[in-house]
């Protein structure tokens, strides 16, 4: 009775896994290469020995494609720790609502969970924490569980190879900073045109 039921509890968790690298992979698409961007701008301005170390380090330290790109000029100043954490602080701080919002659903997660759980929250991730409909807690939060642990690999495969490539190829990174505003710029546009039609 006992195998059967840790057979049962092994399927439900492959089922979600499944389920979590599905939903994850626009964001998939969007992580690595932003993470690429940032990675290469960390490599090319960012003044730090090993890039690739580091700019796999600062995705992983805050998973936020906004700060990763505005880091880079405050380290090639030489900023210190007290100027990066405010800066750190100044454009992260929403995402400390969506952490209460979520200390609800995550109560009973074991603590060094929750706190992967809270460090790692998005918007993306976010968002697809709060589209998740499944009903059972523990599955519900083993499938956020997931989706964080997806998406800050995804990040961190990004930042790490655009130091990697950033630091040995020679490429041009003027420009490249612009990723930031063209993303948002993109998906205004698509979400204008939706509303256009629907309209």
């Amino acid at each position: 009775m006992s195998r059967q039921f840790s057979l049962l509890a092994s399927k439900r968790k492959k089922a979600l896994i499944r389920r979590a690298l599905i939903d994850t992979l626009p964001v998939l698409m969007g992580y690595v290469t932003m993470g690429f961007a940032a990675g290469v701008l960390m490599a090319a301005h960012g003044s730090v020995p090993f890039p690739p170390f580091w700019a796999g380090f600062c995705g992983f330290a805050f998973v936020s494609g906004t700060l990763s790109f505005a880091i880079v000029p405050q380290l090639a100043l030489g900023a210190n720790l007290a100027q990066i954490a405010l800066l750190t602080l100044c454009i992260n701080f929403r995402y400390a609502f969506y952490g209460i919002s979520m200390v609800e659903r995550w109560r009973g997660v074991s603590l060094l969970k929750k706190w992967f759980l809270i460090h790692s929250l998005a918007d993306e991730i976010y968002a697809l924490d709060v589209a998740c409909r499944i009903k059972n807690k523990d599955d519900n939060n083993f499938y956020c569980l997931c989706n964080h642990v997806l998406c800050v690999l995804y990040w961190v495969i990004g930042t790490t190879s655009g130091g990697i490539i950033g630091s040995s190829l020679p490429m041009p990174s003027k420009g490249i900073e612009f990723a930031m505003v063209a993303l948002f710029v993109v998906i205004f546009t698509d979400q204008m045109r939706y509303l256009c039609k629907k309209s």
